[in-house]
């Protein structure tokens, strides 16, 4: 009820300027040959505002009323083609006019201002409902007659501003629903030896939380990202995809055994380990809206199991000094956590780990050998007045359900950036890779980042098959194409800012400055041992090739322009962005920014 009120709001209308040289006309072909699934994209908060890019409209009250409850609400945001979790997908960073937003720190959220206009941003200006593979060929066709920007958006997780381009024409393949169970599942073209096992095939728009309750169902634990909403045949496994439990059992990378995917060319492939493999290796790390739009992923997934869970806080009030020491208790109790299976969150006020590993995660014992190797932390906690709980669950599902979704629901309308860094295992095996480590945390605080607001995934493959593994020194090709200091890593360091809904273009750029120097410390830190992840990076990298895909970046642009030669899918900071593309206009709400922060910096393109 509540999404169709929602859905209800975005007939459509010609309110794009045609720049392109197509008309109205070519417009109506294009609905007509999706079914009428073409729409207008309007923004998310639209229904209550007055003013649409200047002109009057009529508020809707009742819609406007459910925004306003739940602008916090993930799930609200992900079932609108136009709702984005992290505002910068939808509001112009550029240009802090050119947006529809509300003020995200209370609920319900207050009503706009009077005479306030609400403005498109980097909202598309249509999008297509995809319901099947002659929806993705036809608006990759009218693309290519009229050069009309594509982007690709899904449940509208992504941080990068991929999801989203001024003026664009987006695929919204939330819709691909289907699920299906596999006793046995042998890739399309490979011989019957290559079974992979029991497996999970899900279409691009199923979340993560469907799939957990699904593949329990079947008495098997999915490996996923830490969101309900998160599409994990999208995005999320396209850059890597990390989980909690990927110590163990690997990244969604190393997971998937097989994608239907439509390329930029118009034609429907199977990519799997037998038949267009370097598609499938390029999809396996490589980024999403970049190689083509997936129609579905197969995962291999894992028998229900028990897990261990530990849930350890300090007070609210600690000082960040306190914080401090925190953090480097966790980093010199991190190695042996690492090789014993535990993965999870450390934080710079928490730590949220969970260990699938039978000696640790024991329903027989009581929880005795999960406690016994947490017990340094809880006893750290517990001193200064902090909480520890530390139990072993009888399946994944159970601990999903008590400790990740209760904090998961709402952390949708938010403007929030990370710069993120893969810390090499090295700094955690003596004291002087500590000391440096922690000298970095002391440099961050001097400009200005809080250490208590520290969170670091600590959900490297860490103890995962190194058959999956790049090995670096015969400089072999890796299974998977993400940075390959993934393999070599034990933290995921995040560093992040939220941007006020209403900051002016002066701080937006003060902070866009703040956290690029964070960014560029990192890389100081690790130098070309660590890494980061694409999917949570600063989109004002000035070394993201490097960065991001390290030595695989060059045979990634290869794979690109061979599926792509026209590139027709062209996001920031994507495989095949260049440096000209910053000035273009489909990336003009980041590329003003990116200019100034060069200039802060003294950073030539």
């Amino acid at each position: 009820m509540r999404v169709s009120l929602l859905s209800s709001l975005w007939p459509l209308v010609g309110h794009v300027s045609f720049s392109y040289g197509q008309n109205q006309a070519a417009w109506a072909t294009l609905n007509d040959s999706v079914a009428g699934r073409l729409h207008a994209a309007r923004p998310f908060a639209l229904p209550c505002y007055s003013l649409y890019n200047g002109s009057a409209i009529v508020v809707d009250e009742a819609a406007c009323s459910l925004i306003r409850d739940s602008y916090t609400t993930n799930s609200i945001h992900a079932e609108v083609p136009s709702g984005y979790m992290n505002l910068q997908g939808e509001m112009c960073l550029g240009e802090p006019i050119d947006q529809c937003t509300l003020d995200n720190t209370i609920l319900p959220a207050p009503k706009p201002a009077k005479g306030a206009s609400c403005n498109q941003g980097s909202v598309p200006s249509y999008y297509v409902e995809v319901e099947d593979v002659s929806d993705i060929i036809a608006a990759l066709t009218f693309a290519r007659e009229y050069r009309i920007p594509l982007a690709i958006k899904n449940s509208g997780h992504d941080y990068m501003t991929r999801n989203s381009q001024k003026g664009s024409l987006v695929l919204w393949t939330h819709k691909l629903q289907r699920v299906d169970f596999h006793e046995k599942f042998v890739p399309e073209r490979c011989t019957d030896d290559l079974d992979v096992g029991h497996a999970i095939t899900a279409g691009t728009g199923v979340s993560t939380g469907d799939l957990h309750n699904f593949a329990h169902k079947h008495e098997s634990t999915f490996i996923g990202g830490y969101s309900p909403t998160v599409a994990a045949s999208g995005g999320w496994v396209l850059g890597g995809g990390h989980s909690v439990l990927s110590p163990v059992y690997g990244l969604g990378a190393d997971r998937v055994v097989q994608f239907k995917v439509v390329t930029p060319d118009g034609v429907l492939r199977v990519a799997n380990q037998c038949h267009h493999e370097d598609l499938f290796w390029a999809l396996r790390g490589g980024g999403g809206g970049t190689f083509g739009i997936v129609l579905e992923a197969t995962h291999r997934v894992e028998p229900s199991m028990p897990v261990a869970i530990a849930d350890i806080r300090l007070p609210s009030n600690v000082t960040a000094e306190t914080s401090l020491e925190w953090i480097e208790l966790m980093a010199r109790e991190s190695l042996a956590w690492g090789k014993q299976g535990w993965g999870g969150h450390a934080a710079g006020l928490y730590l949220t780990y969970m260990n699938p590993a039978p000696v640790i995660a024991n329903l027989t014992d009581g929880g005795v050998a999960a406690r016994s190797s947490m017990s340094t932390a809880a006893e750290f906690a517990q001193s200064i007045g902090g909480t520890s709980d530390i139990e072993v669950l009888p399946s994944f599902l159970d601990v999903w359900n008590k400790y990740v979704l209760p904090g998961a629901l709402t952390t949708a309308g938010v403007t929030r950036i990370l710069a993120t860094r893969l810390i090499p295992r090295k700094f955690f095996e003596d004291d002087a890779g500590i000391t440096k480590l922690m000298g970095f945390m002391l440099a961050a605080q001097e400009l200005g980042f809080d250490p208590r607001n520290f969170y670091c995934p600590a959900d490297t493959p860490f103890v995962f098959d190194g058959a999956a593994k790049l090995d670096t020194r015969n400089r072999t090709k890796a299974a998977t194409s993400v940075q390959p200091a993934w393999y070599n890593s034990l933290w995921d360091v995040s560093t992040s800012l939220e941007i006020a809904w209403n900051a002016s273009y002066a701080e937006r750029l003060q902070n866009m400055t703040a956290i690029t120097r964070v960014t560029i410390l990192a890389e100081e830190l690790t130098g070309t041992d660590g890494g980061t992840y694409p999917n949570e990076a600063n989109p004002f990298t000035p070394n993201w090739r490097e960065s991001w895909w390290g030595d695989n970046y060059n045979v990634l642009l290869e794979v690109k322009k061979k599926y792509d030669p026209e590139e027709l899918l062209k996001c920031w900071k994507c495989v095949g962005f260049e440096g000209e593309d910053i000035s273009a206009d489909r990336f003009s709400c980041q590329g003003r920014l990116q200019v100034d922060v060069n200039r802060n910096l003294a950073i030539k393109i």
